[in-house]
């Protein structure tokens, strides 16, 4: 099996977007209060200039481009992580359609923000010291989940459908 693949790449953007537009509804709600695109478009860019760490990357000045970085940034890591997980599925013979392990491995993702991430904008590990307003480490909590029941509805539709 190729690392990436043209099932890999589809699930990765059908997971992402489902991060996106079910986070986007919890945050109507009330529940969460996460980043904005901008802000993490603006932390890509600098990630790109060698600069990553910051006291506070929202006090950085603005970029024309950086909803563009935070797009694009954002899906071709979800593509990643979705490749990499039907790659370590496949090496250890996990069921790759199976909900508490797409739960799992998106549960597991959070290591990125709330380890590296966060405190790379200023923001303390887990995101606890973020903006005034924000609800970072539930916000990737809940997101990233997301992105694991995206990966599942991805393998049990696209990747791996059911046999008739």
């Amino acid at each position: 099996m190729y690392f990436f693949s043209k099932q890999g790449v589809l699930v990765g953007v059908i997971a992402t977007l489902t991060m996106d537009l079910a986070s986007a509804g919890l945050r109507q709600l009330g529940l969460t209060a996460s980043l904005t695109p901008a802000v993490i478009g603006r932390w890509f860019a600098s990630v790109l200039r060698g600069q990553p760490i910051h006291a506070d990357i929202a006090q950085s000045p603005a970029l024309p481009y950086e909803m563009g970085l935070a797009l694009v940034g954002h899906y071709a890591i979800g593509i990643f992580l979705a490749c990499l997980y039907f790659w370590i599925a496949s090496r250890f013979g996990w069921p790759a359609r199976h909900l508490g392990f797409t739960l799992s491995y998106g549960f597991c993702t959070n290591v990125f923000p709330w380890l590296l991430m966060f405190p790379a904008m200023g923001y303390g590990f887990f995101g606890l010291h973020g903006p005034v307003g924000t609800r970072l480490f539930v916000s990737s909590l809940s997101s990233h989940l997301l992105y694991g029941l995206g990966l599942w509805i991805g393998a049990r539709f696209i990747a791996f459908p059911a046999r008739g």
